[in-house]
């Protein structure tokens, strides 16, 4: 878990908003990277998958292997679900 528990924006959120602007994807490495420089948040790879697997088991998201990466993607169904 980051150091930084009280967050102004919850990581889900971020990390919806920021695949909803790049609708190719993201691989995790880069979303580690956004939430760093542009938010100030030390996420660790746990706490990235967790909200990942939430995200994906809810529909949201994609996540994609693509070699020992992987590649996230907003879900083609995500309009219908926010609905």
């Amino acid at each position: 878990m980051s150091k930084n528990i009280w967050r102004n924006h919850p990581l889900f959120r971020i990390i919806l908003e920021e695949l909803i602007n790049k609708p190719t994807g993201m691989s995790e490495r880069e979303l580690l990277e956004v939430i760093k420089k542009e938010y100030g948040y030390e996420v660790s790879k746990v706490e990235l998958y967790q909200i990942l697997l939430k995200l994906e088991l809810r529909g949201l998201i994609r996540v994609e292997e693509l070699g020992r990466d992987l590649i996230v993607k907003i879900s083609p169904d995500f309009s219908k679900i926010i609905q």
